[in-house]
């Protein structure tokens, strides 16, 4: 049976509230099902599943800007989009204690990633980035893989299926000649690389002159005494073009052979 709203009920949904407003807020720590306070003062923060979009960026980025204690924060499977992903990646720039980020399925966009490279840049604390699936492209991608040149804090970064074409590709590649930090590095399921030989040669040769470097240089902290690992599982992922994402690659159906049915079964 259909659940009937009450009048009262479907007011309160349809209120626009003034991002980072009280009210807002209020409305974002109710949809999370937290207080504000111990949003501001949690070492972890699992919101992964909570059906999180681009109105609830603001309150993100409060709560990025304002919690001091927070090492761990777990976003993965929210569409927040690019507006938020922006609000997000500008909050992170002034965060010094967060050290895991998980974006996974945000669909930030190229905006929301070159948001989160500046942050990246300004060599903020964040060693564990999880950016699987979010429209990156290869202009995202390179966004990333520029701020990760001067970046020396960034340990473990997942780029998968963002089709981050040869161009992303490329600017990885560029990236791991420089980086010596990086540890592990997923580019698995990105169009670019899958099915590609020549291109995954071009990746597997910059990771081994990047594990090279990095048993040479100084060592700070035990993630540096770790080998380099590169993941690049060979399976179709999203294809990028201009005008944005398509799923050019199907898979064929899976069709049961025809029997006769008038045919005894055999048991």
């Amino acid at each position: 049976m259909e659940e009937v709203k009450t009048p009262g009920a479907m007011e309160e949904e349809d209120k626009v509230y003034v991002p980072g407003s009280p009210e807002d807020l209020a409305r974002f720590f109710a949809k999370v099902k937290t207080t504000e306070s111990d949003a501001l003062s949690a070492k972890h923060l699992d919101w992964g599943w909570k059906v999180l979009g681009p109105e609830d960026g603001a309150a993100l980025a409060h709560v990025i800007s304002k919690n001091k204690t927070c090492i761990t924060l777990d976003l993965f499977v929210n569409e927040i989009f690019e507006e938020a992903g922006v609000a997000v990646g500008k909050a992170l720039a002034s965060n010094m204690v967060l050290k895991s980020l998980d974006l996974q399925q945000a669909q930030v966009g190229v905006p929301g990633a070159k948001a989160i490279a500046a942050a990246l840049k300004a060599n903020i604390p964040l060693m564990n980035l999880k950016m699987h699936y979010n429209h990156l492209g290869p202009e995202g991608v390179g966004a990333i893989a520029e701020a990760l040149k001067t970046n020396d804090k960034l340990t473990n970064l997942d780029l998968g299926d963002n089709g981050m074409m040869k161009e992303g590709v490329q600017a990885l590649a560029a990236m791991l000649q420089k980086n010596t930090k990086l540890m592990r590095l997923d580019c698995s399921k990105n169009a670019g690389l899958w099915g590609d030989d020549a291109m995954k040669g071009v990746l597997t040769k910059a990771g081994e002159q990047h594990d090279a470097a990095r048993k040479k240089a100084k060592k700070l902290i035990p993630q540096d005494e770790l080998p380099f690992k590169l993941l690049m599982e060979d399976s179709p992922g999203q294809m990028w073009s201009p005008n944005g994402f398509v799923n050019v690659v199907k898979y064929p159906k899976q069709r049961r052979p025809k029997t006769n049915r008038d045919e005894p079964v055999v048991i």
